[in-house]
């Protein structure tokens, strides 16, 4: 039985993520900072499903937040085999006008706390000789700079090449890593990242499950990048075809739009 640790379970695609292993018979670590939410999808999923849930309530962008929940899996001994690494906001605003905190927040969230559980768990599971999966959940505003989203775009960028480099040097060791890179999908992503919510709320946009399910399926067979869905995979190679500043203005209008900037 396979147990997978993931960030960001308690609502949208790292819920059903979550909801995912558990449907394939997987324990869960889940981690994220509302207590309530995590312990009522725990008690859900051990119901339905007869597994193991334990519960790590930790906000991820204070410093050193992975550091602390790695302690409490290896005070617990707990064996983690596959790392989903889904916690991220972004904040859909000009530059200028953007939060030093907030920026620096989604810096800890998105891209340090990210790299210290990838970090941490390939460093120990190499120690151990173990096989492990990494899938990191980057967007498709990882291929272009957005205007108007500029520090997130800019992280999920980081995101996507992290988990490129890391599928090549870590294939001999057994460890794959996929970045699953989805686009406006239906979750509470649009209204934490100070967007219009009806940007989200569009019946064309896939649900947050059937970006979970599809992502779980391409880390499983160690795919490195997934793009869920014809649009967004058109969308992600329009740069092989136009100058990147086109496709950043693009981008950015679909942004400023998001929010009426």
């Amino acid at each position: 039985m396979k147990t997978a640790l993931i960030t960001g379970a308690s609502s949208g695609i790292g819920k059903e993520l979550a909801i995912a292993h558990a449907q394939k018979g997987g324990d869960l670590v889940i981690v994220a900072r509302r207590k309530e939410a995590l312990e009522n999808l725990k008690f859900a999923l051990q119901d339905q499903y007869g597994i193991h849930v334990e519960v790590i309530t930790q906000d991820l962008s204070e410093k050193d937040a992975a550091q602390k929940v790695f302690e409490q899996i290896i005070e617990k001994k707990i064996k983690i085999d596959y790392l989903i690494n889904n916690a991220g906001f972004g904040d859909n605003v000009l530059f200028e006008d953007s939060s030093h905190v907030r920026n620096n927040n989604m810096l800890q969230l998105n891209i340090t706390a990210l790299t210290d559980f990838c970090h941490l768990f390939v460093q120990h599971w190499i120690a151990h000789s173990f096989q492990g999966k990494i899938m990191n959940v980057a967007s498709t505003a990882a291929f272009q700079g957005v205007p108007y989203f500029a520090v997130y775009s800019a992280t999920k960028a980081y995101v996507l090449s992290l988990s490129e480099a890391l599928s090549l040097e870590l294939k001999s060791n057994n460890i794959t890593c996929t970045a699953l890179c989805p686009g406006p999908t239906k979750t509470e992503f649009a209204k934490n990242s100070n967007m219009n919510p009806a940007f989200t709320e569009n019946k064309m946009l896939p649900s947050a499950a059937a970006v979970a399910n599809y992502g779980y399926k391409k880390m499983m067979r160690g795919q490195t990048v997934a793009i869920p869905g014809i649009f967004n995979k058109a969308g992600t190679t329009s740069g092989k075809f136009f100058p990147r500043k086109m496709t950043a203005y693009v981008a950015g209008q679909v942004m400023k739009k998001a929010n009426d900037l």
